[in-house]
């Protein structure tokens, strides 16, 4: 039996997780939107007699599976009206929610009602990243030390958190503290100028002295890459578009000590890269929930720590201080308005 849809959201985002959907054998059962015409609806207008304007008619089409494709602000909203029309198994948007507190409860309403929750921070099903988080199971590399993002054109809410999700997932674990420095944003933010989605240049220091370095924001108008450094190599991509560049120090430099910095490094050819492709990713997280495990995307609990990062950041901002995590339960319940 065919598995049926539903999305939530007609925009850019919604778009694609209906392509993402089909892709992946689904049955588009309906499409929540109340605009009068939303994006996706001019770009295919065959979709009209699937686009419903409330939700009970939503839920009156059955599906198996519910994508929440809207702004953050309305996340906990609309999962807890998921959760009570009895729906077991939703793709979320990120970021999870606008607060931790938010984060907390939805986590609280999926495990008492035995649901299958993931959202879309699916940097994690890309083959290309996969290879370097293995890198550092390789004795020749050890273990990744820092991890340097650059990143242009968005804020630490939107794009961020997929970046904090991504280095919880690449250190297998989540930050102690962090400390930021904040960018003002240049114009209203595309999504809506309700939105303050700030920028910044953020160190999130990990248990065992490992460090992200994010540095992000709408002032750069060019796409960034990764560095990945790890004890006895390195792995850079200028642009997520090409190939990383993968050094690692020769057999004869393997055991010299870490400060004989200089040791010979030998490059290592990249075999078989793939572009990153956001619809196909998608595609991957709702194999994920029809099959009933999490090979790509993130946990409630993953996106609400990717969160909290984000939060933290936000609180060192304004306060100048380095904020320590777990936050508080005051700080936990801090909301921010984010697309």
């Amino acid at each position: 039996m065919t598995l049926r849809f539903a999305v939530i959201g007609l925009g850019r985002m919604g778009f694609r997780t209906i392509q993402a959907g089909r892709d992946a054998g689904l049955e588009l059962a309906a499409v929540l939107d109340s605009a009068p015409m939303p994006w996706g609806l001019e770009q295919d207008p065959a979709l009209a007699p699937l686009v419903v304007r409330d939700f009970d008619r939503l839920v009156a089409a059955a599906p198996n599976i519910v994508a929440v494709s809207t702004t953050a602000d309305s996340h906990a909203a609309l999962f807890r009206l998921i959760a009570k029309a009895g729906v077991k198994k939703v793709l979320m948007e990120k970021p999870v929610a606008c607060s931790v507190a938010d984060g907390l409860d939805m986590q609280r309403i999926a495990a008492d009602q035995n649901m299958q929750v993931l959202v879309n921070h699916n940097h994690r099903c890309w083959s290309v990243l996969q290879t370097i988080r293995a890198f550092g199971r390789d004795s020749r590399f050890g273990s990744l030390r820092s991890f340097i993002i650059t990143q242009g054109a968005g804020g630490l809410g939107n794009l961020g958190t997929h970046y904090f999700d991504l280095a919880n997932w690449m250190f297998d674990a989540t930050p102690i503290s962090v400390s930021a420095i904040g960018t003002q944003p240049e114009a209203a933010n595309p999504r809506g100028a309700q939105f303050q989605d700030i920028g910044g240049a953020v160190l999130a220091e990990y248990p065992g002295q490992r460090r992200l370095m994010l540095e992000i924001g709408d002032d750069v108008g060019v796409i960034g890459g990764y560095e990945f450094r790890f004890e006895r190599g390195r792995v850079v991509m200028p642009h997520t578009s090409q190939p990383p560049q993968v050094y690692v120090r020769t057999v004869e430099a393997q055991n010299a000590p870490k400060h004989f910095y200089g040791s010979a490094l030998q490059e290592i050819p990249w075999q078989g890269f793939v572009a990153g492709d956001v619809v196909k990713h998608t595609k991957e997280v709702f194999q994920d929930l029809v099959a009933g495990r999490q090979d790509c995307g993130a946990s409630l609990k993953d996106a609400t720590d990717a969160l909290e990062v984000m939060i933290g950041a936000r609180l060192s901002i304004e306060t100048g201080t380095t904020a320590t995590l777990p936050l508080t339960a005051a700080q936990r319940s801090k909301a921010y308005l984010l697309a």
